[in-house]
C-alpha cells in the first residue's frame, strides 16, 4: 500500500468514527463541538502517526511519556497531544510543554508537581483525574476519599 493510499484509508476511518460520534451526539442531545476525537498512536511509528494529522486528525494521543517526547519532536508542530497513560512527577517538567491534556491524573503529588510546572507556562494543561472507585490494588488511581484533598490543590 502506497503512503497516499495509507492516508485515504486512514482518512476514511476518521470519516466513519466522527460519523459515529456525531450520531451518538444527536442521540444523547449532546453538542458534537464538545467532543474531540483523539487518535492514539500508541505502537504506531512517527510515520504513521504524520499520516494521521494528513488524514485530519488533529488530536493524537500516546501512553508513554518518552513516546510523546519523541514524536512530538518528530512532527509537525500543529498536532495537539494527549497523554493518555500514567505520568511520573520526575517527568511533569518535560512533557507539559508538549501536551494539551493529561488524561491520568491520579494523585495529589502529581497535581502539585504539575502545578509548579505549569507556572513556567503560558497557558493552561487540561488533566483528567483518574479515580480507582473499585479499590483494586491493580488498577492505578486515587482513592475516591483523596478527591476532597485535589479541591484544595
Amino acid at each position: 500500500m502506497t503512503d497516499s493510499e495509507l492516508i485515504g484509508k486512514l482518512a476514511n476511518n476518521l470519516r466513519i468514527v466522527r460519523s459515529r460520534i456525531e450520531s451518538a451526539c444527536v442521540r444523547s442531545g449532546r453538542p458534537i463541538d464538545g467532543v474531540t476525537l483523539v487518535a492514539v498512536t500508541k505502537y504506531a511509528s512517527s510515520r504513521i502517526a504524520n499520516m494521521l494529522l494528513d488524514a485530519g486528525a488533529e488530536d493524537l494521543g500516546e501512553s508513554r511519556p518518552q513516546e510523546l517526547w519523541r514524536k512530538s519532536a518528530e512532527l509537525p508542530s500543529y498536532a495537539r497531544w494527549h497523554l493518555i497513560g500514567h505520568l511520573q512527577r520526575n517527568k511533569v517538567d518535560r512533557t507539559l510543554p508538549l501536551v494539551t491534556m493529561i488524561h491520568s491524573v491520579d494523585s495529589p503529588r502529581l497535581i502539585e508537581a504539575m502545578g509548579s510546572a505549569a507556572a513556567n507556562l503560558s497557558r493552561p494543561v487540561d488533566v483528567l483525574l483518574e479515580v480507582n472507585l473499585s479499590g483494586e490494588a491493580a488498577k492505578t488511581g486515587m482513592r475516591p476519599e483523596m478527591l476532597d484533598e485535589m479541591k484544595k490543590l
